[in-house]
């Protein structure tokens, strides 16, 4: 028995130095694509003094409070708690941490405890007699991994656990951008709808003078049906700005984790945002990789497919297994001490090239994995360059529209003065109202924007993925 005891422990001490042996940190592998060293939407930018780039900033995990908005940052936090698609991600991880265990598992010996109990006539081998036996054994066995099969095998489940991982954090970045995005757009619609109720108000009144004017044979029936047409025009707007808030709002309702209709008390009542802080810190394009999950999930696939390929041409060498087996019997009268080591060993010779199709198989999915390796970072870059160039555009043509607004209220105040001192014409009225409405309406839906192209700028940062606290980078604040 000493000797068995001797025999698996040295097989525990020897997977135990393999598996030392191939453990340590992943190690970042290159997509071959020079990594630009700027953005090159940032000399525009900061020429305008709206975003600049900084070799200290780093990414923002914490982004959404940057926004000063009470009400987003309860919705985010019950996202994050509630949301069913994140959970399924946090269950894919689980699953794929549970592969992982059970490939480092076959670097190990396994034992077993095996009883067996028998009563019976064997005929001869009884003497004709029913006779009990009974027994108890520790069998052991152990596959040598020689030639690295099962070692590959344990980096590619290691590795395919840590591209579902960052996978599951890119999910939990979808969402907390999809929850801004919502809200935001709601809040829109909401404004859209505050503005247009007023604009109608004042064509209301507008046509009530006229009306009154037609009585003292001021207007004619040709101005009372054109500014009723103008009043029906504007009520029609309405309808679609009411469906556009409610579905923003019953999104919301599923994002969070609820059916629509559930948290509509949280997201009742008109806020007024706070400005928003153009001064943003934008991280260079290295750092902005290395900080996205999307990227880190690329790249892990690719990993998992070069440990792939390695474990297939593994098969091609012979298969080595150990075992050993110490146990007792009893039998009336007798008992034994049933012993044994032995090796087995198995060298394919002729499978008409199975070995050789799996392991072209291997290296034609290495090969999609790299390019869509490099697919992801492409994309990646392109992600933070779209979002900043919108931005950028978006703040000039905000700026254009904030002063159109003024002017156009200036010009409808005027209007409606020289109209009810007989110095101008009512088309001049509604024309200038009209005017007034539809730049508000832009104006509104610019600050809209410009908040979703700077969700999206720190989304392209991989920014959320993490619950560290928020640091100064992109996009932080000066």
């Amino acid at each position: 028995m000493r000797k068995i005891t001797w025999a698996i422990a040295l097989l525990g001490l020897l997977s135990l130095a393999l598996i030392a042996g191939c453990a340590g940190p992943a190690a970042h592998l290159d997509p071959g694509i020079d990594t630009p060293a700027d953005w090159s939407r940032l000399p525009d930018a900061a020429h305008q003094g709206a975003l600049a780039l900084s070799p200290d900033a780093e990414v923002d995990h914490r982004w959404w409070h940057r926004f000063g908005d009470p009400t987003l940052d309860l919705l985010i936090d019950e996202a994050l708690t509630n949301n069913k698609n994140l959970k399924i991600a946090k269950a894919r991880v689980e699953e794929a941490r549970a592969g992982r265990a059970g490939a480092v598992a076959r670097l190990f010996p396994e034992i077993n405890g095996v009883g067996t109990a028998f009563r019976g006539n064997q005929g001869f081998a009884t003497g004709n007699q029913a006779v009990g036996i009974a027994g108890a054994s520790v069998e052991a066995s152990w596959q040598l991994d020689l030639f690295g099969r099962n070692r590959a095998r344990a980096a590619e489940a290691a590795a395919i656990w840590e591209s579902v991982e960052a996978s599951q954090r890119a999910v939990r970045v979808g969402l907390l951008v999809e929850v801004a995005r919502n809200y935001f757009d709601m809040r829109n619609s909401e404004r859209q709808l505050s503005l247009t109720k007023q604009n109608l108000e004042t064509q209301q009144k507008t046509l009530e003078l006229v009306r009154a004017q037609m009585q003292g044979a001021l207007a004619s029936d040709f101005d009372v049906q054109r500014a009723g047409a103008q009043v029906s025009t504007t009520e029609a707007l309405l309808p679609a700005l009411e469906a556009a808030y409610d579905g923003a709002r019953n999104r919301l309702n599923v994002l969070l984790g609820h059916p629509p209709g559930t948290r509509d008390s949280l997201l009742a009542g008109a806020e007024k945002l706070r400005p928003l802080d153009h001064g943003i810190l934008i991280a260079a394009p290295a750092k902005v990789l290395a900080a996205r999950p999307d990227v880190r999930a690329a790249e892990r696939r690719f990993a998992a497919s070069m440990s792939a390929e390695k474990a297939a041409r593994a098969e091609l060498f012979p298969d080595i297994s150990l075992t050993a087996l110490f146990g007792v019997q009893a039998s009336t009268p007798f008992s034994a001490t049933p012993w044994g080591i032995g090796a087995n060993l198995v060298q394919p010779v002729l499978n008409f090239g199975a070995i050789r199709s799996r392991i072209a198989s291997a290296d034609a999915r290495q090969v999609q994995a790299f390019l869509g390796y490099q697919q992801t970072v492409l994309e990646a870059l392109a992600d933070m360059e779209n979002a900043l160039s919108s931005y950028l555009h978006e703040t000039t043509r905000n700026a254009s529209l904030r002063n159109g607004v003024e002017q156009n209220r200036r010009a409808a105040d005027l209007a409606v003065q020289q109209y009810r001192n007989g110095y101008t014409g009512l088309l001049d009225v509604l024309i200038a109202v009209r005017n007034r409405l539809d730049a508000e309406a832009s104006l509104a839906a610019s600050d809209a924007s410009l908040r979703n192209d700077l969700v999206n700028i720190f989304a392209a940062a991989g920014g959320g993925w993490s619950d560290e606290p928020a640091t100064a980078g992109a996009a932080g604040s000066k």
